[in-house]
């Protein structure tokens, strides 16, 4: 390779925006090609690995609040039950991918927390949960986002 290699170490570089504050502070400079880099566990030390193509995702978050009505624990049927909606929910989202997706574009939808109470006998009037959404296309990113906000709207009570 000939000319100048410039290495960047991109900071914010998952849902911080690391990358565009970077360009706009002129880190790219005149660069006639740019490869991204990300590390990876799976590597051995020092190696270096690319192919033709994205390698890894697009990726966004969400965060979802389903109301109900809270009550004591021995009377559910006077109250809202934000947990069992959060739960159709949830399931619902993750057919998602696999009923909605086209199956030769990688998509990943994964829900990785959801809070809920604190007491052992009291339904609570909310539920948050929430996750990432990861595509190889714009498309699918969108589309996903999309629906996700439509499956908690539908879902909420």
């Amino acid at each position: 390779m000939k000319g100048t290699v410039r290495l960047l170490f991109q900071p914010a570089e998952e849902g911080g925006a690391g990358a565009s504050h970077m360009i706009k502070e002129g880190a790219l400079g005149d660069s006639e090609a740019i490869f991204g880099m990300h590390v990876d566990y799976q590597n051995p030390t020092g190696s270096i690995e690319s192919r033709a193509g994205p390698v890894l995702a697009a990726v966004c978050f969400f965060a979802v609040k389903i109301e109900g009505k809270g009550g004591h624990g021995a009377a559910p049927h006077l109250n809202v039950d934000p947990i069992v909606a959060s739960s159709f929910a949830i399931l619902a989202l993750q057919q998602l991918i696999s009923r909605e997706m086209d199956p030769l574009h990688s998509n990943v939808l994964s829900v990785t927390y959801f809070h809920g109470g604190t007491a052992m006998n009291i339904i609570p009037p909310f539920v948050e949960f929430g996750g990432t959404l990861r595509s190889l296309t714009t498309d699918g990113l969108q589309q996903l986002q999309r629906r996700v906000k439509e499956v908690t709207k539908i879902h909420n009570i």
